[in-house]
């Protein structure tokens, strides 16, 4: 029997043919195998820039990166179809990350527009509700074309669990807020990041956290304590130095954390950068680059294989990937050179299942 592997991937506005949506990539076979692969957009969405799902019920949640913000509960077919059941505005603008508290009874929004964070608490079924709590903020930043206000880019679950981060490129902040059962407490505890950095998306776990400094082209090591609720720059190291391919910039966009390992995405420059993760998590230092598509917007690990959401290309990029101390791994705790090439009108998220 065939086993078929699921990938959701998320898009937005494009100018071609192509409708905007929710497409899924379906793949036969082994996980590196690439060959067979079908293409389908699964239903239309508009602006769809960024999706998630629920820990344990069959639902799939995505944004409207709107300046009125949505977001929209799906459930799945039985031939992973998708059918909307509810949708919520999130009482900010431009919606653009989302992130399900692990008891699965609320779904966090971070509005890049305004910065405003939204908790929508979900139904039993795992459906959006009507009882949506907004977060707002305040403060600017150095750069007055980016940081003129607060911009919400991204959450993630504390280590310990006991607070939600907020990434606020806009003021350059890490605005912890204290959870009881999922829902948070409206007075967040605040880390300063360096001025102009412009954080946008963080990982890792334990005690050392990593941030995408979007801005400022850096990684950022932020060591975390969990009693107090604030974290502490250990390290900043520049991201990316290969020459820039669709514009002389270095825009970091997504980081992720895995095997020892710290992979981020430059947009410019269109390359991907390992770090090896030393110190007990405490330093990086740069292990690789590759060239990747242009204005990488997302990544996600797939198997042996890095996915590159190539925003402005219509393509997502498959990259070898294998972890540290696999010995048939021909790129340990590297990415190497594109290998496949999938075709997808402006793909802005990748989900893997």
């Amino acid at each position: 029997m065939t086993v078929y592997r699921q990938i959701w991937v998320g898009t937005d506005a494009n100018e071609g043919p192509d409708p905007e949506g929710i497409w899924r990539i379906q793949r036969p076979g082994p996980a590196g195998d690439w060959d067979g692969v079908d293409v389908v957009r699964t239903i239309a969405a508009s602006r769809a820039t960024y999706l998630t799902l629920h820990p344990s019920a069959d639902r799939l949640y995505a944004v409207s990166e709107q300046d009125g913000g949505r977001v929209i509960s799906y459930a799945f077919g039985a031939d992973c179809t998708l059918g909307q059941v509810r949708s919520v505005a999130t009482g900010g603008s431009g919606p653009c990350h989302l992130r399900v508290h692990p008891q699965g009874r609320w779904l966090y929004v971070a509005n890049y527009g305004d910065g405003v964070l939204s908790a929508v608490e979900l139904t039993e079924a795992g459906d959006v509700s009507d009882h949506v709590l907004t977060f707002g903020h305040a403060g600017t930043g150095p750069n007055p074309d980016r940081q003129e206000g607060p911009h919400a880019h991204s959450t993630r679950i504390s280590p310990g669990g006991g607070y939600l981060l907020v990434a606020d490129l806009g003021t350059d902040e890490i605005r912890a807020y204290p959870l009881e059962s999922g829902r948070p407490d409206p007075d967040p505890v605040i880390t300063s990041l360096p001025a102009g950095s412009g954080p946008r998306h963080v990982a890792g776990s334990g005690r050392y956290l990593y941030i995408s400094g979007e801005l400022s082209g850096e990684v950022l090591v932020l060591e975390w304590d969990e009693n107090t609720g604030r974290g502490e720059v250990v390290q900043q190291v520049r991201a990316a130095t290969l020459p820039g391919r669709s514009e002389d910039a270095y825009y970091l966009s997504h980081i992720l954390f895995s095997s020892g390992v710290v992979l981020v995405a430059s947009r410019g420059s269109d390359s991907v950068s390992t770090f090896t993760v030393h110190d007990d998590g405490a330093r990086l230092e740069l292990a690789g680059e590759v060239h990747t598509g242009a204005w990488p917007r997302h990544m996600a690990l797939s198997g042996p294989n890095l996915l590159v959401a190539g925003e402005r290309e219509d393509r997502v990029l498959i990259h070898p990937f294998t972890p540290r101390g696999d010995p048939e791994g021909r790129y340990q705790g590297a990415v190497g050179p594109v290998q496949h090439e999938i075709e997808i009108p402006r793909p802005m998220f990748i989900l893997p299942m």
